[in-house]
């Protein structure tokens, strides 16, 4: 027990030292995410060898990778994975599967395209590390952007689809058991999703207690959310499928069951997640790579990640370079198109899987396993590199034109309230402002009217516009909550009317009852009165 705790301090230090040295690289060249699994190559075996994976350590990282996914699903829109962008995901995915094999054919791996290892090597080149990159993506403000939400649907696509395939393809199982169990497990979450959507119907009190304790020492909402993660990966674990899709189910359910967010609930679990259990995966990841590399090794690493660009990175830009909107022009211009294709490039957690079911089937050797996996972890390390690269303010922009010119490109990146509040701290009277904070302030405000000229509005029509924006959403959100309540309650009145109906129905079924037996008690008494006068021998009437 003593070793676990060395280790897991080691890596709770690492996860602070991490984000402090982000901070002072320049641009934010190094993400976090790079640093802590350099951190962890440099306290693990191959270096320091201060820190180890034990069964313990390995259990927590379990539930660092199913908090990562967990995160991952609930930043996906089901909305848009059905829309265009989805379809343009999923058509590049099946391209990158078909260009997969057909280098793995070309190649001439061991056993042929079709056999375990070739199976493995071409499921790793068609993957896409969301979980990895979303941090990096809410580190540079990309997630509520058009950019950000093209690589999350190539993402959602380029992670559930290798994982379906694992199942299907590298399973103990024949095909066909393996399907089964997979619609197994949809069915089931099918049902959760229904069983959420009935309890928020007819179970009004138990959401409101989960609500109200949600604020108090119960923490309820967070514990419901922990059970979801925790039932659904126990679930995959018992059909012998990867945790990742487990979690990345729950996430998906939880975004059902909060379609408009929970400030309060995403709060604490950006805490509880971000803080403890995804920087104890990436750290353990680092641990877990082997740094013997030989000549051959090095060659391999080099030709495994040109073939996870041209395999993964191609497709991907090729169709966020075809995708339109709908009056016809492009979605993305080139530089965003090549931006999308480079984050989407990103791979390392359905790497470390697929090869560990290889190496554990004895198809893939260990050590070519471990030279994947570092290209992997390289790929962490250059693609966001070259991403932030090809970056531009213009990126920040939301989807909507208008919006962005009201809000500026710094407070359309996420950082609106943060700004407000500064500037009010500033009018109430406020210490002065340094004069690092002060250029910083005033390249703001340049970028907010250059976004506001290029749109052809003055500062007073773009604040009119976003209090403008701003009452449309209230509006909006007001209306669905109307929506809502008048839902119920038509549900409530329909109720009424049945238990009325069933009410009157028992009423008259009653009376019909008591005129049978009053009929039957009438005729019991005139034929008692025949038999009687026929005995007495009177005549008939």
């Amino acid at each position: 027990m003593a070793h676990a705790f060395v280790s897991l301090l080691c890596i709770v230090a690492v996860a602070l030292l991490a984000p402090l040295l982000s901070w002072g690289v320049p641009r934010r060249m190094l993400p976090e995410t790079v640093l802590l699994i350099l951190g962890g190559v440099v306290i693990g075996p191959d270096v320091l060898g201060i820190a180890h994976i034990g069964r313990d350590i390995g259990f927590l990282r379990e539930l660092g990778i199913a908090f990562l996914f967990l995160m991952a699903g609930y930043e996906i829109d089901v909305n848009e994975l059905r829309g265009t962008g989805g379809r343009h995901a999923m058509i590049a995915w099946i391209g990158s599967l078909a260009l997969a094999f057909a280098t793995v054919a070309a190649v001439g791996v061991t056993g042929g395209p079709l056999s375990a290892n070739g199976i493995a090597i071409a499921i790793a080149m068609t993957s896409t590390a969301i979980g990895t990159i979303l941090p990096i993506l809410r580190e540079r403000d990309l997630l509520p952007t058009a950019v950000g939400v093209a690589i999350l649907n190539h993402g959602a696509v380029g992670e559930v689809g290798p994982i379906i395939l694992m199942a299907l393809l590298l399973g103990t199982r024949s095909t066909w058991q393996s399907l089964v169990i997979l619609l197994a497990f949809l069915t089931i979450s099918l049902l959760i999703v229904r069983f959420t959507d009935r309890v928020q119907r007819a179970g009004r009190r138990l959401v409101e207690a989960i609500h109200l304790g949600g604020s108090t020492t119960a923490q309820t909402t967070i514990r419901v959310t922990i059970l979801l993660l925790v039932g659904l990966c126990t679930l995959a674990e018992v059909f012998e499928l990867d945790v990742v899709l487990g979690a990345f189910a729950a996430g998906f359910i939880l975004r059902y069951a909060v379609p408009d967010g929970d400030r309060q609930l995403e709060e604490k679990l950006d805490g509880l997640a971000y803080g403890f259990f995804v920087p104890l995966f990436f750290v353990t990841s680092g641990m877990a790579i082997e740094l013997d590399l030989t000549a051959s090794s090095l060659i391999y690493l080099g030709a495994f990640l040109v073939l996870l660009v041209l395999t993964r990175g191609l497709p991907v830009w090729v169709s966020a370079l075809l995708e339109r909107r709908r009056d016809g022009s492009r979605a993305y211009s080139v530089r965003q198109s090549l931006q999308i294709a480079v984050y989407s490039t990103t791979a390392l957690p359905i790497i470390v899987a697929v090869t560990q079911v290889a190496v554990d089937a004895g198809a893939m050797r260990a050590s070519f396993a471990s030279t994947l996996v570092l290209a992997g972890a390289l790929s962490v390390l250059v693609m966001p590199a070259l991403g932030l690269a090809l970056s531009s303010d213009a990126d920040r922009e939301p989807t909507a034109p208008a919006l962005a010119a009201a809000r500026g490109p710094a407070e359309a990146s996420g950082g609106r309230a943060e700004n407000a509040a500064r500037a009010g701290a500033a009018g109430a009277g406020a210490a002065p402002v340094p004069a690092a904070q002060a250029q910083d302030g005033s390249r703001r405000r340049r970028r907010h009217d250059l976004g506001m000229h290029q749109y052809g509005l003055t500062a007073s029509e773009a604040r009119y516009l976003a209090e403008r924006l701003a009452q449309i959403e209230a509006d909006r959100a007001h209306w669905r909550a109307q929506m809502r309540q008048q839902m119920h309650l038509d549900r409530e009145e329909a109720e009424q009317r049945r238990a009325v109906l069933r009410a009157q129905n028992r009423a008259h079924l009653r009376e019909e009852r008591a005129q049978l037996r009053e009929l039957r008690r009438e005729t019991a008494r005139v034929y008692e009165e025949a038999r009687r006068r026929r005995d007495a021998g009177e005549p008939r009437e």
